[in-house]
């Protein structure tokens, strides 16, 4: 029951971080979703900037060591798949 509850506390914590990628992912998404090659690199600035940015910062803060600074990489490369795939179901459904 211990682990199960720090199971569901370590998730909830990936929550504000998740909620954050998915801003830069919806706008990315959705200039996918538009015809044209201009539109690609659009959408390729937007996830760079955006999330590149937000790495940055959380780097910024919270790192102290190399072990850190690869954790922290890794939950975000994780939460960033999460917001891509909510934003690309947020995109789809609007779409239709």
């Amino acid at each position: 029951m211990e682990s199960l509850l720090g199971f569901t506390i370590e998730v909830l914590r990936l929550v504000p971080l998740i909620l954050v990628f998915y801003v830069p992912a919806l706008i990315g998404m959705a200039l996918i979703k538009e015809r044209g090659e201009s539109y690609r690199t659009k959408a390729t600035l937007v996830f760079l900037a955006g999330f590149g940015g937000i790495i940055t910062l959380q780097l910024l803060l919270r790192s102290v060591s190399a072990i850190q600074i690869v954790q922290t990489i890794g939950l975000s490369l994780v939460q960033v798949a999460v917001a891509l795939i909510c934003a690309a179901l947020t995109v789809y459904k609007l779409a239709d």
